[in-house]
């Protein structure tokens, strides 16, 4: 026993221990605290801005060069508050351009093709902030914030373009004649002449219209920025201020570079 006693390594069960398979699971939830993100489904804008092309020109059949001015504006909240701004770079980033081609007209009426834009103007703002004042002196310091500012529109691009046709996908049903015999009733000579509705026929056109590659040749981005929420630097020099919400307008003119395969060429409509 008193081996028993010295020996580390001597295991004893205890009489209330359970075994894992007999124990009720305990249910994993997510934090409470933590951020739920929005439903990707849900719409942000139902209806988005037409902007009229500032030109169009289609210099050969494989290429269109569009350029657009696009309106944007916007109200942002800096981090912490600022004495002034000293600098704003900016950067245009395009996620969308989608092209939408002729459709079959309705009642005599064909809509123009149109090329849906979208994407955001990146920014990078350097402010300074105020960290202690005099009647007629501040000390400040260097802040920098970086904000993404989205930007969408739809650019009719008119009846003067020349560009390959979009193709429909087609389901054509098919069917074979049969000869049978008629019941009694009808002459031998005579025969039943028909097709066989047990029978299901069918032939499937898919075409795989190519979409233009678009390309960013130019942009300009005209901008004003106003403070909304701006006060006297207290305890500063009269003509001080600060603030945190910037309004911002903005104009940016795009020009693009849209290219079309036009070899594209299905043995159906070409005679080749």
């Amino acid at each position: 026993m008193d081996n028993q006693n010295r020996c580390s390594h001597q295991w004893t069960k205890l009489d209330n221990c359970v075994p894992n398979w007999g124990q009720t699971p305990t249910p994993a939830c997510p934090p409470k605290n933590e951020p739920i993100c929005p439903n990707p489904v849900c719409p942000t804008n139902a209806t988005l801005t037409m902007c009229t092309p500032l030109q169009v020109i289609q210099p050969n059949p494989e290429t269109v060069l569009v350029t657009v001015s696009i309106p944007a504006e916007t109200v942002f909240t800096l981090p912490t508050k600022a004495l002034e701004i000293k600098k704003i770079r900016k950067n245009l980033k395009i996620t969308q351009c989608r092209f939408f081609n002729f459709t079959p007209p309705v009642c005599g009426i064909q809509d123009n093709p149109k090329l849906f834009l979208g994407g955001f103007v990146r920014k990078d703002i350097q402010y300074s902030e105020a960290i202690r004042q005099t009647a007629c002196t501040v000390e400040g310091c260097i802040k920098d914030f970086v904000i993404d500012v989205p930007w969408t529109c739809v650019i009719d691009l008119g009846r003067n373009l020349v560009i390959p046709p979009t193709l429909f996908n087609q389901q054509q049903e098919y069917e074979f004649s049969r000869r049978k015999s008629l019941p009694c009733g009808f002459a031998e000579k005579d025969k039943l002449l028909s097709s066989d509705r047990s029978e299901f026929n069918m032939v499937s056109n898919e075409f795989f219209n190519p979409l233009p590659k678009c390309k960013l040749i130019f942009s300009q981005i005209n901008e004003m920025d106003d403070a909304l929420d701006r006060v006297p630097l207290h305890g500063g020099p009269f003509e001080e201020g600060l603030f945190r919400k910037v309004q911002e307008k903005m104009i940016i003119l795009v020009q693009l570079r849209l290219t079309f395969e036009t070899d594209f060429c299905p043995p159906t409509n070409c005679n080749c």
